[in-house]
């Protein structure tokens, strides 16, 4: 890792420190290494020495510079120092732990720890004899209900909390469409030779008029097909999506319909190679306006968590900022082939040139623009959603000992977890 303290450095010291835990250290600061802060940090590390007290390796080995341990007694201490052994209240670190994660660092901060783990803790509640995995959870949260029928109603206490991860998650599939996109144009310029010569963009302009065949992609998810072409008006388009598919409450508190035309069926589309690359191109246009659709509500946007949807650090593009840009082209007329062709040179094309030019002198380019020429660089183009959380915090909440596994069957909320999700703290 290009860090001088390696993972430590770069993941936990900043987190420890901001937590309470830990007063860093080094040159110019009070100490020459990190220290564990006198108050708590001091109170956790003695709690986990007494969990450890009694092993072989703390007793023989620890303060030994020895070459060799044996395994048995590696074993112990691994049984004994495990993080498995943290969700048994016995232990004398849980109790710590628990404020740590529910009360420490900055109020703002303990309190939003808190508000996602009760969210949790609801969704672990309701799907209590149902395993759960990271495709369920982005359904569950996006849509209340799964393709196999698992549902979930978040709770009154939740709501505001469910609202930020339902918007979250509209972020993803949004994002998760303009990457589709992004693969598709650095695909289609090395299929045309485009890293042995440049290529005129206007070629690729010319393939997009050919390809985006709303026809063959309303057959391959059976319904009507609409009577649109590139030189329809966008706003007509943008009539098909909504009734096809939003046909329904888009209030950020409900649970959304899963009709054939559907955020998630949509991803699952762009990620099959079987499909025609014109029924994928026109899955990853429409995906970019269901996503608008849905959230094209002055009242939606007034809520205080929209501004989840305001997001775009380091020049992202936001999906506020998206909302506001396509619905003022549509209003003054757009076509589709004008508003595909706005995304491609605003939210890919100039995109991608200033976050690979920000990493210079690595060359993180799959296409250069110089003026109307594009040349293409044959690298990776992985596609996928960005890490849900899910994974990080149903661990967390289960080795906080608040529920069970929610990646098993049986994951019912422990007698703290019952408390924090009704009464707010511990």
């Amino acid at each position: 890792m290009d860090s001088p303290l390696g993972g430590y450095g770069l993941y936990y010291r900043t987190v420890m420190a901001e937590m309470g835990l830990i007063l860093p250290g080094g040159p110019g600061l009070p100490a020459p290494v990190d220290v564990p802060t006198p108050d708590f940090g001091e109170k956790v590390a003695l709690a986990f020495r007494e969990a450890i007290k009694d092993t072989a390796y703390y007793q023989k080995f620890f303060e030994e510079n020895k070459a060799e341990i044996p395994l048995d007694i590696v074993k112990e201490y691994i049984r004994e120092a495990c993080l498995c052994r943290l969700k048994t209240p016995e232990t004398p670190d849980h109790e710590l732990i628990l404020e740590l994660f529910t009360e420490k660092g900055k109020p703002q901060d303990a309190k939003a720890r808190r508000e996602t783990f009760r969210l949790f803790l609801d969704l672990a509640n309701q799907t209590d004899g149902v395993p759960l995995d990271d495709d369920l959870f982005r359904q569950l949260i996006y849509f209340q209900i799964t393709e196999t029928r698992l549902s979930y109603t978040p709770s009154p206490s939740v709501m505001s909390t469910y609202i930020r991860w339902r918007l979250y998650q509209a972020r993803e599939y949004y994002a998760y469409a303009l990457n589709a996109l992004w693969v598709y144009l650095s695909e289609w310029g090395i299929a045309a030779g485009g890293e042995t010569q440049s290529i005129s963009l206007d070629e690729f302009w010319q393939h997009l008029d050919k390809n985006l065949d709303f026809t063959a992609f309303a057959q391959h998810l059976g319904v009507d097909a609409p009577d649109l072409n590139v030189h329809s008006g966008a706003r007509d388009l943008l009539a098909w999506v909504s009734t096809v598919g939003i046909a329904g409450t888009n209030d950020l508190e409900k649970g959304y319909q899963k009709n054939s035309l559907n955020e998630h069926s949509l991803y699952e589309l762009i990620g099959n190679q079987k499909v025609w690359q014109g029924v994928e191109l026109t899955a990853m246009f429409t995906l970019l306006l269901l996503v608008a659709e849905r959230f094209n509500d002055p009242g939606i946007r007034l809520r205080p968590e929209w501004e989840i949807s305001k997001m775009g650090a380091n020049g992202r593009l936001s999906v506020d900022r998206f909302l506001r840009e396509l619905y003022g082209s549509i209003e003054g007329g757009a076509t589709i082939g004008e508003i595909i062709k706005w995304i491609y040179r605003t939210y890919i094309i100039t995109q991608h040139q200033i976050v690979s030019s920000s990493k210079l002198p690595d060359n993180t380019f799959r296409f250069r623009l110089d003026g109307k020429q594009l040349r293409f660089y044959n690298l990776p183009n992985p596609l996928s959603f960005m890490n849900s959380r899910f994974d990080a915090i149903s661990t967390t909440i289960y080795e906080l000992g608040l529920c069970g596994d929610l990646k098993t069957r049986e994951h019912a909320l422990s007698t703290s977890g019952k408390k924090l999700l009704e009464e707010g703290n511990l």
